[in-house]
């Protein structure tokens, strides 16, 4: 009986025409150098010897690509981490959180994680934050009443009104 009310479900999906993206589903790989989703592929590479690497993004149904490069946190070979899309301050965007490999330089830290966030629609590169975000939420500022603001993380974004290419920023607690 099971059997065949998954199937008829199954069927029924299949004759209305609906896809798993129409349907809201949605998958996400990460690998150590890059990140897919049905509309969307991310690949970081090592731009030299150093500490420079790039990220290169494509949205698989526009074709849209575009490159940026940055420098690393001691290593020119980080991994994607994490990635999420949201948005801040009236802006869809694309948070890729990548981890650098531990370097002796680095004794205190077992591993470094930046976010760097890019804005959906046109893949333009908006703020980088130095830290574990991972480990902390975000929390757009003009979304909380100052009396709560000692709970939010220390990290947290900042509208930037009238500015088109940079619509936020991110900043530490006691920097605003």
């Amino acid at each position: 009986m099971k059997l065949f009310l998954v199937l008829t479900i199954c069927m029924s999906v299949i004759s209305s025409g609906s896809s798993a993206e129409e349907m809201g589903w949605s998958e996400t790989s990460i690998d150590d150098k890059g990140v897919e989703t049905l509309t969307l592929s991310i690949q970081l590479d090592s731009v030299d010897d150093d500490v420079r690497f790039a990220v290169s993004l494509r949205n698989k149904k526009t074709g849209l690509v575009r490159r940026h490069e940055f420098d690393g946190q001691g290593a020119s070979d980080p991994s994607p981490f994490q990635m999420i899309t949201t948005g801040y301050c009236g802006t869809s965007v694309i948070l890729l959180t990548v981890e650098y490999p531990w370097r002796h330089a680095l004794p205190k830290f077992g591993r470094v994680l930046d976010t760097l966030a890019f804005r959906e629609s046109d893949f333009a590169f908006i703020d980088v934050a130095y830290g574990p975000l991972t480990d902390v939420a975000l929390a757009d500022d003009s979304a909380y009443d100052p009396a709560d603001l000692e709970m939010l993380p220390p990290i947290r974004v900042r509208c930037l009104t009238g500015q088109v290419e940079k619509p936020f920023e991110f900043f530490r607690e006691g920097t605003k």
